[in-house]
């Protein structure tokens, strides 16, 4: 199965909705997915202009999970305990990001 955007969202563990990330909140609150694998998604952010709010805001659920994070374009499928990218895709694991390569 591949998710993109909110599909992929759909597919975490869990996800955390937040103003910063747009979404009309008062607060923020972490929500639970369908759960195919154990990640979170940040999907259509613009992550390298706003990197250090969105290591803020992830800390904690990054020490949890890993964070699957994309500006635009991108995909996930997941296939047993392996999950494939498709496009620009960062993961923030343990508050610290890194640029994945495209495995698809």
């Amino acid at each position: 199965m591949i998710g993109a955007s909110a599909g992929a969202i759909n597919m975490s563990a869990k996800w955390l909705c937040s103003r910063n990330f747009g979404y009309e909140v008062e607060e923020s609150s972490v929500y639970k997915g369908i759960g195919l694998g154990n990640f979170s998604v940040l999907s259509h952010f613009d992550l390298e202009n706003n990197i250090e709010m969105v290591r803020s805001e992830l800390s904690l659920l990054s020490e949890e999970m890993n964070i699957y994070a994309s500006n635009k374009d991108c995909a996930l499928r997941v296939k047993g305990d392996n999950v494939d990218i498709l496009g620009d895709v960062y993961l923030i694991s343990c508050s610290e990001i890194q640029k994945l390569d495209e495995t698809i």
